[in-house]
């Protein structure tokens, strides 16, 4: 998740800097002293989670958060309890009250993690609808074993068919940007779920052997097995 902190406490910006170095999967774009700078900033660039203090210099983090048509996910930070109402009507994730542990925070996340997943999972669609000459096929992400390019044509292989569709495998791979598929050759994409195992350069699914370029191999295992050690 992107995440941005608005926090005018620079004692409190450091904490929460920290806290968040210890969450590889939360990624902190910027630290905003104050709302209209963040404003800015949310503009321009998608944020999935902020960290918000509630008393903000010229604008208060309650009257930031209601001046935003499609807010993000919000944490709020603050020493006074008395906000915890407030927050409860604006639907924050939750309320961290000054000073908070990293137990706390992290408990804080998880419940941003849990509500950003499941807003992730119910915007998926279910079905990609794929013309291949006369028919018209409606098949899930999760059936697709992999994808390969060949010119200006695209076959979708699947377990029990593969279809071929006019396109690029760079618009696969941005359709399917939210799965679980990574590009491991000039013509290949494949889903990481499907991998039986990898033996050299070369990827099992199925019955299918797929070459795994050199150029791709280090971001394949990090993204099966997490960073590799030397």
């Amino acid at each position: 998740m992107n995440c941005i902190i608005i926090e005018d406490e620079p004692a409190a910006q450091s904490i929460l800097e920290s806290y968040l170095s210890h969450c590889p999967d939360l990624h902190c774009l910027g630290i905003f002293a104050e709302a209209f700078s963040a404003q800015v900033f949310l503009n321009s660039n998608k944020v999935d989670l902020i960290f918000l203090d509630i008393n903000l210099p010229e604008m208060s983090g309650i009257s930031f958060l209601r001046s935003l048509i499609h807010p993000p996910l919000v944490i709020f930070t603050t020493a006074y309890s008395q906000y915890a109402v407030a927050g409860f009507d604006l639907e924050v994730v939750d309320f961290l009250l000054k000073p908070f542990s990293f137990e706390r925070f992290c408990k804080a996340v998880n419940k941003a993690r849990e509500r950003f997943n499941a807003n992730t999972t119910s915007t998926l669609p279910q079905k990609l609808s794929i013309k291949s000459g006369p028919r018209i096929y409606q098949i899930s992400p999760d059936d697709i074993l992999f994808i390969e390019s060949c010119g200006d044509y695209v076959t979708i292989f699947c377990a029990d068919k593969k279809p071929v569709v006019h396109g690029t495998l760079k618009s696969w791979e941005e359709k399917l940007k939210e799965y679980s598929f990574l590009k491991v050759h000039r013509a290949v994409v494949v889903n990481l779920s499907k991998i039986s195992h990898i033996e050299g350069n070369l990827i099992q699914i199925g019955e299918h052997k797929l070459p795994v370029s050199e150029q791709y191999k280090e971001q394949l295992l990090e993204r099966m097995f997490g960073k590799q050690e030397d």
